[in-house]
């Protein structure tokens, strides 16, 4: 429930946050495009993905990978979408800390598709979240 509420979180705060300076707002979405859109893609889009996460008695961490795409037949393509993940990078990295509860690593890591069809441009921003202490319950 923990990795859903955080997800939820960076959703609701990039939903907000984009359409104070972002035109077009990129819809934002949890995981993947609606099978609806499969055969078309919605452009420009931000899919927020946990990726890999550990940890042990104490605290854990998860990556989330937020994957970005625009759509250009010139290079606009990639200047509209590193506009796109530079902007969200930024805003998270001047938060850092949604809902007084997740707390997001000030490492990053950026990475453009190396491949992509003719006018599909594509990458992702990789993040660290620290996850709250689950306390074990006391034993009877």
């Amino acid at each position: 429930m923990t990795i859903i509420l955080l997800i939820m979180a960076i959703q609701k705060f990039l939903k907000e946050h984009l359409a104070d300076d972002m035109l077009p707002v990129p819809p934002v979405l949890l995981g993947y495009l609606p099978q609806s859109n499969a055969g078309k893609p919605i452009y420009p889009v931000i899919m927020i993905r946990p990726a890999e996460g550990e940890g042990d008695s104490g605290q854990g961490q998860i990556q989330i990978k937020l994957q970005f795409g625009t759509q250009s037949e010139d290079d606009t393509g990639l200047i509209d979408l590193l506009n796109m993940m530079e902007r969200v990078r930024n805003l998270l990295l001047r938060k850092r800390v949604l809902e007084s509860k997740f707390v997001m690593d000030a490492s990053w890591k950026l990475k453009l598709n190396e491949e992509h069809p003719a006018a599909d441009w594509g990458g992702e921003l990789v993040t660290t979240w620290a996850l709250p202490e689950i306390r074990q319950e006391a034993q009877r």
